[in-house]
C-alpha cells in the first residue's frame, strides 16, 4: 500500500469516527424545550452519629425506604438538560449507642440505647443530565448537581439521650439529640434510557449539613437510590 493510500485510510477512519462522535454527543438543538417526567423507586441510606459521641458503640445500619417524584427537564442540547425535581422519600435504619460513665454507686457502667428511625423528606435536586447515544433508541445518562432536603417528620426526634459527666463525682447529665430541619448536599447518578421515555437510574446522594444540632453537632446523611421513570 502506497502513502496515498494509507493517507486516504486514515481520512476515511477520521471521517467515520467523526460521523460516530456527533451521533454518541449530540450537540443538536433540542427537539423540545421542556418536558416533564415522572419516577418511582426504592433507597438504601445511613443517618449518622457524630464519633465522638458514644465511643465504647456507636453503630448506625443502613435500612430501606421508598421515593417517589416528578422531575422536569430543561433542555439545552439534545445531549444536555438542567433537571429540577422533587420527591417524597422515606428513610429509615438502626442505631446501637453506648458509652462508658461511673454510676452511683462509684462503679464503671454502659449507657446504652438501641432503636429504629424512620424520617419522611421532600428532596429537591437540580442536576446537570447529559445524555450519551449508544445505540438506536438507547442512551446512557451521566447526572450530578446539588440537592436541598426538608424533614417532615423523624422517628429518633427527641428519642437519642447524649449523656455528660465532666468529672467521675458528678451526676450525669442528659440531653436529647435534635435534628436539623434541612441538609443539602450532591447528587451524582447514572442510568439508561429506553426509547426516550423509560429509565432506570442509580444515584448517590452524599449529605454534607450536620444532620445533628445543639446539644450534638455533627453526623451526615447519605442514600443510594433506584428509580424507575417515565418521560412524557
Amino acid at each position: 500500500m502506497n502513502m496515498k493510500s494509507i493517507m486516504t485510510t486514515i481520512l476515511l477512519s477520521l471521517c467515520a469516527l467523526s460521523t460516530y462522535a456527533v451521533e454518541f454527543l449530540s450537540t443538536e438543538p433540542a427537539d423540545n424545550l421542556f418536558n416533564l417526567g415522572v419516577r418511582i423507586g426504592v433507597n438504601a441510606s445511613n443517618k449518622t452519629f457524630p464519633s465522638e459521641k458514644f465511643t465504647a458503640w456507636n453503630v448506625n445500619s443502613w435500612g430501606s425506604g421508598f421515593e417517589a417524584g416528578v422531575v422536569a427537564d430543561i433542555n439545552i442540547r439534545q445531549y444536555l438538560s438542567i433537571q429540577p425535581g422533587i420527591f417524597f422519600e422515606s428513610r429509615s435504619g438502626n442505631y446501637s449507642y453506648s458509652e462508658n460513665y461511673i454510676n452511683k454507686d462509684n462503679e464503671a457502667d454502659y449507657f446504652t440505647q438501641l432503636g429504629h428511625l424512620r424520617t419522611y423528606n421532600f428532596t429537591i435536586p437540580v442536576l446537570a443530565s447529559i445524555k450519551l447515544n449508544i445505540a438506536n433508541n438507547l442512551q446512557w445518562l451521566l447526572e450530578a448537581g446539588p440537592y436541598l432536603q426538608f424533614k417532615l417528620h423523624a422517628s429518633d426526634s427527641n428519642k437519642i439521650q447524649v449523656i455528660d459527666q465532666p468529672t467521675p463525682t458528678s451526676p450525669l447529665k442528659v440531653e436529647y439529640a435534635k435534628n436539623r430541619f434541612a441538609d443539602w448536599g450532591l447528587k451524582i447518578g447514572t442510568g439508561i434510557r429506553f426509547d426516550t421515555h423509560y429509565s432506570f437510574a442509580i444515584h448517590y446522594l452524599a449529605g454534607a449539613n450536620n444532620v445533628w444540632k445543639s446539644p450534638v453537632e455533627g453526623g451526615k446523611n447519605k442514600a443510594w437510590t433506584f428509580t424507575l421513570g417515565y418521560d412524557f
